[in-house]
């Protein structure tokens, strides 16, 4: 990894945060493999890139880690700090239903500068009837949730752009909201703050990426399935990929598969009052063996089952605890990435947002979907699956490197995936 040049810098009026132990994890592991992700909005309805400037103004000054670069400290600790920069906008003109998905693959092979605010940029694919909004994001400041709430801000802001945002103050970090430090003060920033100039390297890794939907129809056949079974419509996504991975082998032997979740912390152990633009997520993994003739439902409530032990208040505690312990020690870029991958390697990773609770109709904007998450891992990360649903309608992209997987196979995988769902659907119990 190239050694930042540091310089020195004054923020007497800056408002600064340590990173917390999670956000610090992520800060090291992109200085050696790319931490960020995009969601895509498809937007009916005209509006300017003019408004979509203004809006993302207001958003801007309404949420303090949109105008945060990082900056080290005397004894090389990162800070978020804010700084005059505004979110960058590409705007180009729409060319088909397909051309955000190579967009989002530039995106992702375009790394930030972690240092240089701010930590997020956005691309709109403009036209008079039908848009697309990505919004990209540095892994430190945001997760998948909160990405997509600031879409609902964005849309918000520009259907009434007289709406008055109130500012709010610096998140905490998720481990001070977690370990019960909510009234914790901000630090006074530290005197001779350095940032680092350097080139971050893309990724080796070339992307590839597919989006699909269900139809409102099979989405609410799929909810109503799941809850016959006793299970979850993300158990039954993760099962459904997994037994697709398996039957893409030509073995016939049982497969030990693993599948990692983000688990939106947010949303299980916080009041919707303390809901946050930040980085609000831990992960767990769950270990399958698995034949191509394995029932869907039973992988899924595996799934289920192993998630709900994951989420238990103690388990997490503990791990929030482990990782404050782990960055204690100072560990470089290229240890925290060989940690990752020993404790989180897995053949399909899955981020469900779940039914997000966001309205279609902003004035006369229509939110038609949102897609992703998107984003690329490690090679040993080689299945990427994003997923969204917006009313009731389901969408969801798969990223996977060329390099692990041929474009033919990335394909396949989606086919067999949708027609396992579809097949559970309509299996007799």
């Amino acid at each position: 990894m190239q050694t930042p040049k540091l310089i020195d810098r004054t923020y007497k009026n800056s408002t600064c945060r340590p990173l917390g132990a999670v956000e610090k994890i992520i800060w090291l592991y992109d200085q050696v493999q790319p931490a960020h992700f995009a969601l895509t909005a498809q937007i009916k309805g005209e509006f300017s890139p003019e408004q979509l400037k203004f809006a993302l103004m207001q958003v801007q000054q309404r949420h303090p880690l949109l105008r945060v670069g990082i900056a080290l400290d005397k004894t090389e600790q990162p800070w978020f700090v804010e700084e005059v920069a505004s979110i960058p906008l590409r705007v180009l003109r729409r060319q088909s239903e397909q051309h955000w998905q190579q967009e989002v693959e530039t995106e992702i092979s375009t790394p930030f500068n972690w240092n240089q605010a701010p930590l997020v940029r956005a691309v709109l694919l403009h036209s008079l009837e039908m848009s697309e909004l990505i919004i990209v994001y540095h892994h430190s400041i945001a997760d998948g949730t909160s990405g997509a709430y600031l879409i609902r801000d964005i849309l918000q802001a520009i259907a009434t752009p007289n709406t008055i945002f109130q500012p709010l103050p610096m998140p905490l970090s998720l481990e001070e909201l977690m370990l019960g430090k909510a009234d914790a003060a901000l630090s006074p920033c530290p005197v001779g703050l350095q940032t680092s100039i350097f080139k971050p390297q893309a990724s080796s890794l070339r992307p590839r990426l597919l989006a699909g939907s269900l139809t409102s129809e099979t989405t609410a056949q799929l909810i109503s399935r799941c809850r016959q079974e006793q299970t979850s419509v993300h158990a039954a996504i993760c099962a459904a990929f997994l037994l697709a991975i398996v039957r893409q082998s030509s073995s016939k032997q049982p497969q030990t598969l693993r599948c990692m979740t983000p688990i939106n912390l947010q949303r299980h152990f916080m009041s919707a009052t303390d809901a946050q633009f930040s980085l609000g997520a831990t992960a767990a993994k769950t270990g399958h063996t698995l034949t191509p003739d394995t029932s869907v439902w039973a992988v899924a409530q595996s799934v289920k089952q192993q998630l709900n032990q994951a989420m238990e208040t103690e388990r997490v505690m503990a791990e929030i605890q482990q990782s404050q312990a782990w960055m204690s020690t100072n560990p470089s870029s290229t240890q925290v990435l060989q940690g990752f991958i020993e404790q989180q390697a897995c053949d399909l990773a899955v981020t469900n947002l779940g039914r997000l609770a966001i309205a279609q109709q902003f004035g006369q904007l229509q939110l038609r979907r949102i897609y992703g998450p998107s984003g690329m891992g490690p090679k040993e990360f080689s299945r990427i699956l994003g997923v969204a649903t917006v009313s009731d309608q389901l969408c969801f992209t798969l990223f996977c490197p060329e390099s692990v997987m041929s474009s033919a196979a990335v394909d396949q995988l989606l086919q067999e995936a949708m027609q396992l769902i579809h097949a559970a659907i309509t299996s007799i119990s």
